[in-house]
Formats: structure tokens, sequence, C-alpha cells
């Protein structure tokens, strides 16, 4: 028995349906796959990107380390003339660059330097002091940073601060009582905030042992907080006539017109450094990597990585 041509036609128009509604399904679910297939694979690249930026990164840190032994060997002192001191222009790698630069971090006042075998170091304080007072920060915040070092529980006076002060605050913490991992720890210390640590952020760093500032390298700023009778205006011109390779020894910078007679202690200079930091950059495709690695040199000449920070940009 026939069916009739209306029943026929409405049942073609069904199936034609269904098979639109699957290939438009099979559409996306291919749109859906081809989308996560181009996703891993830009995912994988980027990995494999930053995977071989890092490699060059460390070839760079590689790179700092030998140059700063070889310049133990050859040098005495530590300056802007020495090879350190050039900056690794951008060098073509395969499927990018990489380029680097070393800064002393002997060109900055350690705050660390507060504390001397466990006791505060008066002269290391008035260097901190005079770089405050130039900043127009009150000077007897030093006593809360001498406390926040120290491992006694005692505030010093007049502006100490120790647990007490910290433990009624908003959100409560203790005192450190040990030396500073980080510049950035004086955010958290009583009377500073972060705009006062703006200020002096350029100017100071934060090292394992006691550490003298290198004249060769050090900024105005650093030379003006030697003594509160050099201004910052004489400390540039102190600066702008040392010569690139800097002074031979401590006793050179001393006997400076502008310097002799001032009050300083040389303990605190020198005329090389053991810490370093590398900044280098890579980048590979898309990628765009940064490594910030503190070297240390000791005595010997051996170096050491204290610290190494990645960055991914």
């Amino acid at each position: 028995m026939k069916q009739p041509v209306k029943n026929i036609k409405k049942q073609t128009g069904i199936a034609l349906i269904v098979v639109m509604l699957v290939v438009t399904l099979v559409a996306i679910m291919a749109a859906g796959i081809a989308s996560k297939q181009q996703l891993s694979i830009r995912r994988t690249s980027n990995l494999l990107n930053h995977e071989q930026a890092y490699m060059y990164l460390l070839g760079a840190e590689d790179w700092a380390k030998n140059i700063l032994v070889q310049d133990f060997k050859d040098n005495k002192t530590d300056s802007f003339d020495d090879n350190w001191a050039v900056a690794l222009p951008p060098i073509p790698v395969e499927g990018g660059s990489i380029q680097g630069k070393v800064k002393d971090l002997q060109a900055r006042f350690n705050i660390n330097n507060l504390l001397k075998a466990g006791n505060p170091d008066q002269d290391s304080i008035k260097l901190l002091q005079n770089l405050l007072n130039e900043k127009n920060i009150d000077i007897e915040l030093t006593d809360a940073i001498v406390d926040w070092l120290d491992k006694d529980l005692d505030a010093s006076i007049p502006a100490g601060a120790e647990d007490i002060d910290y433990l009624n605050n908003k959100i409560p913490y203790r005192a450190a009582n040990r030396l500073m991992a980080s510049s950035s720890e004086v955010v958290l210390i009583k009377g500073f905030d972060y705009q006062q640590y703006k200020k002096i952020a350029p100017y100071i760093i934060t090292l394992p042992t006691f550490t003298p500032l290198n004249v060769n390298t050090a900024t105005a700023m650093q030379i003006s907080m030697l003594s509160n009778q050099i201004s910052l205006t004489e400390a540039e011109e102190i600066v702008k006539a040392r010569d690139k390779s800097g002074y031979k020894t401590v006793n050179e910078f001393i006997e400076l017109e502008a310097i002799k007679g001032k009050k300083i202690n040389k303990a605190l200079l020198s005329v090389n450094s053991e810490y370093f930091l590398l900044e280098a950059r890579a980048v590979i495709g898309n990628v765009h990597s940064r490594l910030y690695s503190v070297l240390h040199r000791d005595t010997q000449g051996k170096m050491n990585v204290l610290l190494r920070t990645q960055r991914r940009i």
C-alpha cells in the first residue's frame, strides 16, 4: 500500500533536519577540537620557549660569574672601568635574543649594617640617618629598624618598636629579630609607610654580611650619606669629577679636598666589592623572560649564587 505523498514529504523533511543537526553538531565538535588543539600547541610552544629562555638566562649567569672571576684576577679594585660594568647587548640566539648587565650591590647602603656582631653600629646608623634626613623622614626611625634586626625584645629609646607594637596591629605580627632578607621589609616597621620606603629604596640594599660602601660605584646620594657635612651638591661634584677607573685606595678618596676633614669611618668604605646583581633578559618567540641573580664573589675569587629570581612577561 503506497504511503500518501504528503507523509513521504513530511518524513523526508524530518530526515533532512536530522541530517543538518548532525552536520552542525559534527562541525561544532570539529571546531572545538581544532581550537583545543591550537591552544595545546600554543601552550606547548610557550612552555618550550620558556624553558629555552631559562637555559639562555642561566648561560648569561655563567657569563657574569666568569667575567667577575676574571676581573678578580686582573684587578684589585672594582669600578665602572671594569669589564663586568659593560652591559651585554642583545645577542641573536636561536629563536630570539639574550642580553644582560651586572650591577655592583655595594654601591648601595646595606641596611643590615645597622647591626654589627649583634650590636647597633653607631657609624652605620648615622649614615642611614643622613639619608633619612635628606629625604625628610624622621631620623629616629632608625631605632625601630635596629629593633627589627636585633634579637632582644627591648625597645630602643626613644622610637624603638618590638613585638608589642606589632601584635596590636589590625593584622598582627612580630618583629623579625633577624637580618632583613629584603629591603622592602622596611614597610613593616613601625613609623614607615610605602611612600617613605619608595624615597629610600634606590639607595639601600640588604646583604647577608657587613659590607662597606664601594666609593668607586656609589652615587652622589650615597656619598652625601657619609657625613652630614657633605651636601648633595658637593657629592654630585665628587661623582662628576671621579675618574671612570675610580680610586685605587680608600685613603685616596678620603684625601679628596671635598672629603678631607670630615668625620668618616674608613671601615665603612672600600674600593672593591663582593656582591653583584645580574639582570638578564631573554626573548624567545613571544616569550619575554627576566632573571635576577644575586652573586657573591668571596675573598678568594670563588663565585656563588645567593638568590635567583625569574620573572616571565
